[in-house]
């Protein structure tokens, strides 16, 4: 379990690096290409556009690390799909909080808290559908069960 958790780490670590520039690109887009690529507080802090494209790839980086890692939790059997999807989403949001932070991508803690609300929400929406996709496989399983049982005791 543990060689699949790093490679899905690395995977994602790749992943969040891309998909975090992709999504600065999209929104320089959107601007009609005015300003940089990554927020001007990062440029300050680094001191120059490159060594804030770099952090800005490796913090995205740690978004996916995390979430790709953390999929391993739905390999623990003894546990509940409530606790499972808690522990991963605790464990994006410890990562996402402080990466925002230091990028910039929020300008306001009320922009902060519009997000984690999204986040929080989209996470219980997936919980129920996961919830209701796996009752009705074992309702399924319930059926096989008993139609087993039934030729096995004629």
């Amino acid at each position: 379990m543990l060689k699949t958790t790093f490679r899905r780490a690395g995977i994602g670590f790749l992943l969040g690096c891309v998909i975090g520039n992709f999504i600065a690109f999209i929104f320089v887009l959107f601007s009609e290409g005015d300003g940089p690529i990554v927020s001007q507080k990062v440029i300050t802090m680094c001191g120059g556009e490159a060594e804030a494209l770099l952090l800005q790839s490796f913090l995205s980086g740690l978004i996916g690390f995390a979430g790709c890692a953390g999929m391993s939790f739905y390999e623990i059997e003894k546990w509940s799909l409530l606790r499972i999807m808690a522990t991963h989403n605790a464990v994006i949001f410890a990562v996402f909080l402080p990466v925002s932070y230091v990028l910039g991508w929020f300008g306001s803690l009320t922009e902060l808290l519009i997000m984690s609300i999204f986040m929080l929400v989209s996470y219980f929406i997936v919980y129920l559908i996961m919830c209701a996709v796996y009752r009705r496989r074992v309702k399924e399983l319930n059926v096989l069960q008993k139609e087993f049982e039934k030729r096995r005791s004629a």
